[in-house]
């Protein structure tokens, strides 16, 4: 065998390429899961407080208990479509103004479209969270059919008439109405991307053994053809 074969070589590098990619990709969530564990083991032990006096203070308040009144016109509801143990259903939305600026609500999840008890006037406790990127297979909002798949700051404060923060927004982590059913992203995360990491990476050692084997194997047959 005078060099390697170019295809095959080709088609392993490339697959190789996408093995190592995706473990190091698990090993960035790692990093990322591991400190968000460690904020939320950090915040469990923290009484909710008001919200107002918490944005007042400077520093990271991501995933902190809050309270605050909310009081919510039943027209200013907006469903977004979500999936909650499997149920497919909305994340019903609002926005609450406050002294620290007009911020998202999420009042929990909801099989029913429209809820059957309007929402008015609550006392909400919930978490602060960071809007999350939507990937691409999240559809575009599409407002004017009233059509939502995403928390899109821009989107929801045109639907609103209303300049929304977009550091924050609250999760009910407590009812608020008997149809709906907070979502807490906080409960039962897990933290396995070490394991999924090395998954790919022991593909990828898999894969080079493989392929050196089908070269020593092709090499040893053309040895016994040049003998004979």
């Amino acid at each position: 065998m005078k060099r390697l074969p170019v295809g095959l070589s080709i088609a392993v590098g490339v697959a190789l390429l996408i093995l190592l990619g995706l473990g190091t990709w698990q090993m960035q969530r790692l990093h990322w899961k591991t400190q968000l564990l460690t904020d939320l083991a950090r915040t469990r032990a923290i009484a909710p407080v008001a919200l107002d006096g918490l944005l007042s203070q400077p520093g990271d308040h991501v995933w902190r208990q809050v309270t605050l009144d909310c009081r919510s016109d039943s027209r200013d509801l907006v469903y977004m479509y979500g999936v909650s143990d499997g149920v497919a259903g909305f994340h019903v939305l609002t926005h609450c103004p406050t002294g620290q600026g007009v911020i998202l609500a999420d009042l929990g999840f909801t099989a029913q479209k429209p809820l059957a008890d309007a929402v008015a006037t609550i006392t909400l406790t919930g978490r602060l969270r960071r809007f999350e990127t939507p990937n691409a297979f999240v559809p575009p909002n599409n407002p004017k059919a009233d059509d939502w798949y995403s928390r899109s700051v821009p989107d929801l404060s045109k639907r609103w008439s209303v300049t929304l923060r977009r550091d924050y927004f609250v999760a009910a982590t407590q009812p608020v109405a008997p149809d709906l059913t907070p979502v807490d992203a906080a409960a039962n995360l897990s933290n396995r991307h070490l394991e999924y990491a090395l998954t790919w990476y022991g593909l990828a050692v898999a894969l080079i053994g493989v392929y050196i084997a089908l070269l020593y194997s092709r090499r040893r047959a053309e040895m016994r053809k040049g003998r004979s």
